[in-house]
């Protein structure tokens, strides 16, 4: 993603959201790396939309612990340390694992279709090396276990931290071999959900976390980006 990718042409009423989702990405893809300061006057210059319009997905991006007030009330984007990565996909573990196997327990067709339609997107994106599609493709992933499990309480809990680990996944794909080895594991979860074998889906996503946990993490250990941004603060 580029700065010039941040201008936003959109119907009015859409703004906000057009703003939200455009710097949700720009925080996903590095483009505002953690620790980064945002400055207002600046991001309505690169989306070339009003402050108020600003504020809204500023305040939402907040809620979704993706940016933090820093030092002299500053807004900066939130730093995620090893630690707290961990904790995040342990977490996603447990919600997950459940929410796939209620996928699959509810057999839903509809819900199935859709799923698979994400699932040959995401081969396309990882055929054309595009990693930020890549990264959302694999976010609606997870987002359409998740929204069709039968539960809102896990639907509503996960999603807030799938927004939070999307720039975590980013940064993990772009290590030696996980992308082929994330695949994999994609695929053998497809096997299970398409053959209706929910103890085998659930035990397939869960060893996609523990994997995509070790990735995540190693991230932050070798890569010392978010321990420079944090100084910053």
């Amino acid at each position: 993603m580029k700065y010039q990718d941040l201008k936003i042409t959109a119907n009015p009423a859409l703004v906000r959201d057009h703003a939200l989702d455009k710097l949700r990405n720009a925080i996903s893809s590095g483009l505002y790396p953690p620790g980064k300061r945002l400055i207002e006057r600046e991001l309505c210059e690169a989306l070339g939309v009003s402050r108020t319009s600003v504020r809204e997905a500023l305040r939402q991006l907040q809620s979704e612990n993706l940016i933090e007030i820093g030092q002299r009330r500053t807004l900066r984007v939130a730093v995620i340390s090893a630690e707290d990565a961990s904790d995040v996909y342990l977490v996603r573990m447990k919600l997950e694992t459940e929410a796939v196997k209620r996928f699959v327990e509810l057999g839903d067709k509809t819900a199935l279709k859709a799923l698979v339609r994400v699932h040959k997107e995401i081969h396309k994106q990882l055929h054309k090396g595009d990693l930020l599609e890549l990264s959302l493709a694999a976010s609606e992933f997870y987002e359409t276990i998740l929204a069709n499990c039968g539960s809102k309480v896990i639907y509503d809990i996960a999603r807030q931290l799938l927004v939070r680990v999307q720039y975590l996944r980013y940064r993990s794909m772009s290590m030696p071999g996980r992308l082929d080895a994330g695949m994999d594991e994609w695929d053998r979860l497809m096997d299970a959900i398409t053959a209706g074998d929910a103890d085998g889906a659930a035990k397939a996503m869960t060893q996609h976390l523990v994997n995509a946990r070790a990735a995540a993490v190693a991230t932050l250990e070798v890569n010392p980006l978010e321990a420079e941004a944090a100084g910053e603060m």
